[in-house]
């Protein structure tokens, strides 16, 4: 019972949080409501992994969206073949440098769930997110052939 409670709460929480950012905000939802179910946690774990899971969420979306904005201004520039040599470089030393940031928060969120949940339930996150990215994607690629 408790457990059905603690995955309405988070699903009421998600949507009423999300519920305002469009297709976005209802990915998160289900991501969500996905890794509650696969990863089982108890009242006490969930009320500890949520807020540092969003928080690493948080920093991840920031350095993807900063990456993002790279990638625009390039195409800005009219594609890869107009930026100078200089540009490339610049571009490379910021893509070199936001992945270190991606490894080390990654690196960081593990090491602070680890003082709240047991391993294995870090690994099931790890497959659970990897599994929610597929199934997404697979959804996406659905879509599209229908759609053609």
């Amino acid at each position: 019972m408790k457990k059905i409670l603690l995955l309405c709460l988070v699903i009421f929480t998600v949507n009423f949080s999300f519920g305002q950012r469009g297709p976005r905000g209802k990915v998160k939802a289900l991501k969500i409501a996905y890794i509650t179910e696969q990863l089982d946690l108890s009242t006490k774990e969930a009320q500890q992994f949520w807020p540092i899971y969003n928080e690493h969420e948080e920093a991840m979306e920031n350095l993807k969206r900063n990456e993002r904005k790279s990638i625009r201004a390039i195409k800005e520039a009219n594609g890869l073949e107009n930026i100078s040599e200089q540009e490339a470089e610049d571009f490379l030393t910021n893509y070199v440098s936001t992945e270190e940031k991606k490894f080390l928060a990654r690196k960081q969120l593990i090491k602070n769930l680890s003082n709240v949940i047991p391993n294995k339930k870090i690994l099931k996150l790890v497959k659970a997110e990897m599994d929610f990215n597929k199934r997404l994607l697979k959804q996406l690629r659905d879509r599209r052939r229908a759609n053609q």
